[in-house]
């Protein structure tokens, strides 16, 4: 894997042009809710259900019995927005701050006196009113905010990173293709289409160079990297990697050339189990398959 050197000394590469987009008449202008219930695209989170959990966790998936909105879930999200579309993250998120409803409600000394404000009458309207008025936003705990802004501060403090977010400038995009006849779909995050696809990860372990490899190979990560590289024709795929918690360490990582081929193996075998089960086989068998071997 190669590392981004500084800007001053690869001026070359940082020359991004925000040219035409060669596979414009592939791009499907859907919302999220479209993206995430429609069953005539595979995506590369069918492909990791399917060859990590067989063919009855895709089925389970598709019928939603298996599909929970986490709190992991949320704080990725968050993070994601924060970093590429910063404008938008307002008015998609927020966190409860109830430290004065807390005083009014029980008075400034009601920790040290073992009072709980959050029982009370006057808190919990408070706190109905406050929900009412946030349907159109998802919560986040104040230590998930608080971390949230934190790490995107950090990445965002790195002028090479800060040049490939401004560079990759066609954010949430949806490409599709027919890959080995199967109808395949990909929602790139940052995307500069005529030089290449940006995705941001975290991770509990330190942003660096040592753990990336580890990281990418554990999650599957050049799965996706390829399966995109693929659908969208853009061969360069960059990482922005960051720890979780303080000091937040951030790395920048290309996909190489081996990752790519490994990747493409892995997302290939998920297309031909695809086929196999939801093209070629019954549904109904689906319940029934039943794995033999040794190991």
């Amino acid at each position: 894997m190669n590392i981004l050197t500084p800007s001053n000394e690869n001026e070359d590469f940082m020359e991004y042009q925000k040219g035409y987009d060669k596979n414009e008449n592939n791009i499907i202008s859907k919302d999220d809710f479209w993206y995430y219930n429609d069953k005539k695209f595979i995506t590369n989170t069918h492909l990791g259900k399917i060859l990590k959990g067989g063919p009855q966790h895709l089925k389970a998936y598709y019928e939603k019995k298996e599909q929970k909105e986490t709190d992991a879930l949320i704080f990725g999200r968050a993070q994601h927005c924060l970093l590429f579309e910063p404008e938008m993250f307002n008015g998609r998120f927020y966190a409860i701050d109830d430290a004065e409803i807390c005083v009014e409600a029980s008075g400034k000394h009601w920790k040290a006196l073992g009072k709980n404000p959050r029982a009370t009458k006057l808190y919990k309207s408070w706190l109905s009113e406050l929900k009412a008025e946030n349907t159109h936003r998802q919560e986040l705990s104040m230590v998930d905010m608080v971390s949230i802004k934190n790490m995107i501060d950090k990445a965002m403090s790195y002028k090479q990173v800060r040049e490939m977010v401004e560079a990759a400038h066609k954010r949430e995009v949806i490409y599709h293709k027919e890959i080995k006849g199967i109808n395949a779909k990909c929602k790139v995050d940052s995307i500069n289409p005529t030089n290449f696809i940006l995705d941001y990860k975290s991770t509990k372990d330190p942003g660096n160079l040592y753990n990336a490899p580890f990281i990418i190979k554990k999650y599957r990560y050049q799965r996706q990297a390829s399966f995109y590289r693929d659908i969208t024709g853009v061969r360069s795929f960059w990482w922005i990697i960051q720890e979780k918690t303080y000091p937040y360490t951030v790395c920048l990582v290309e996909q190489s050339e081996d990752g790519y081929q490994e990747g493409c193996k892995e997302y290939e075998l998920g297309l031909e189990m695809y086929r196999k089960h939801f093209i070629d086989g019954k549904p109904e068998d689906i319940d029934n398959y039943l794995e033999i071997g040794m190991v």
